[in-house]
């Protein structure tokens, strides 16, 4: 079969979510003042840097041990800037640069004029490199449906950058931002990859739903554990650079919601897709065994996933897990930390979110699926794929 252009509730979605999108990001910023005030930092501004030259190295004997001198030429700013560094030879952090390494300089004023110095690599080639290989995998594997996902993925980082971040920086509610700006990404990344159809609506509606019950639940915990929301470094960070007021706690919650978003979206469509299935295998199949078996897979999907989600947390905070066991406390006392409660909170009503929108999911597809049939436009969904 040949592929087929998008039919006409393809184009419907297109421009409801192009509608959506200029909406979100040009016009309720405009109209509600949206602004990131730079914050004004001592610690100078960042530029790209190129190592023209390694001027000098050696090794001198200290009292603390040997001492690594460095003079690099680094061109930078449209200038060439001799660079000196001293540090305790294998320090932690050490880059070890060349001639031709790229890198991060920082440039901070002074009486005498600017001052420079290294402060990190810069990593062009690698990152665009698995940027490509990924965007080249998803098109390959997913063909038309893998093109539609990555319109998808580029419309929700979109929704972060100029309206969740900007919004909340701005002194909004963070808790309403990133609902609203949760509901504008999985409405665009549900329709734009699995089409206008009855599968995407029920998934959209069981995501709605759980985020809802998500929403609700983290508020609760948090108040009940009197978290303030600035236990991390980097929230503590923002409130002193921030000129507007940040709720901490609202933050906490917004984290919470958007980082379920994207385990929603896997469980909903999924479960959606059964049920589906299912109506299509046997239409003659009512809503209440359409339900029974769809959730036989939900089950699985539950262990699946929740697992899935304990260890992405897990494995983003292992330095802070080796850290708690290094100490030497108990574990169970280490636990009462706000750094490590806000964790568990996190990790846990995100779980909750996802066991409860299998049940729903489901329950929504059967009845839509019973009474009205699975409802698919083979134009309307991602373009049919080559048989």
């Amino acid at each position: 079969m040949r592929p087929r252009l998008p039919s006409l509730g393809r184009w419907f979605v297109l421009w409801g979510v192009a509608v959506t999108l200029v909406l979100l990001t040009v016009v309720v910023p405009a109209v509600a003042g949206f602004h990131i005030d730079r914050a004004a930092s001592d610690a100078g501004t960042l530029l790209a840097g190129r190592v023209a030259a390694v001027e000098s190295r050696e090794r001198r004997p200290s009292p603390r041990g040997d001492v690594e001198h460095e003079v690099l030429l680094i061109e930078t700013d449209g200038t060439t800037v001799r660079i000196e560094s001293t540090r305790l030879a294998g320090d932690i952090g050490t880059l070890a640069l060349e001639a031709g390494d790229e890198v991060l300089v920082t440039r901070t004023p002074g009486p005498d004029g600017p001052t420079y110095y290294v402060s990190d690599r810069r990593r062009p080639l690698p990152l665009a490199a698995l940027a490509l290989a990924f965007g080249l995998s998803v098109l390959v594997i997913g063909r038309m449906t893998g093109a539609w996902s990555l319109l998808g993925l580029a419309a929700s980082g979109l929704v972060i950058w100029r309206y969740i971040v900007p919004g909340i920086l701005s002194g909004h509610d963070p808790v309403l931002i990133a609902v609203t700006g949760a509901a504008a990404i999985i409405g665009a990344t549900l329709y734009l990859t699995h089409g206008a159809d009855r599968k995407a609506a029920v998934a959209l509606a069981g995501t709605c739903a759980s985020l809802t019950l998500t929403a609700l639940l983290a508020a609760v915990v948090i108040g009940a554990a009197r978290l303030s929301g600035v236990a991390s470094e980097e929230a503590a960070t923002l409130q002193l650079l921030s000129t507007h007021a940040i709720t901490p706690t609202g933050l906490l919650l917004a984290g919470v919601v958007i980082g379920a978003l994207g385990v929603l979206d896997d469980v909903t469509i999924a479960q959606a897709s059964a049920v589906f299935e299912l109506r299509d295998a046997n239409p003659a199949l009512p809503a209440r065994e359409l339900y029974r078996r769809a959730m036989r897979i939900g089950r699985d999907h539950i262990a699946a996933t929740v697992n899935t989600l304990v260890l992405a947390y897990a494995g983003a905070a292992l330095p802070l897990l080796m850290l708690l066991a290094a100490q030497g406390e108990s574990l169970l006392l280490q636990l009462h930390r706000e750094y490590v409660a806000a964790e568990i909170v996190r990790t846990l009503v995100g779980s909750l979110g996802i066991v409860a929108a299998v049940p729903l999911t489901t329950a929504l597809a059967a009845y839509t699926a019973a009474r009205f049939g699975a409802g698919r436009d083979s134009g309307s969904g991602a373009a049919a794929e080559p048989a």
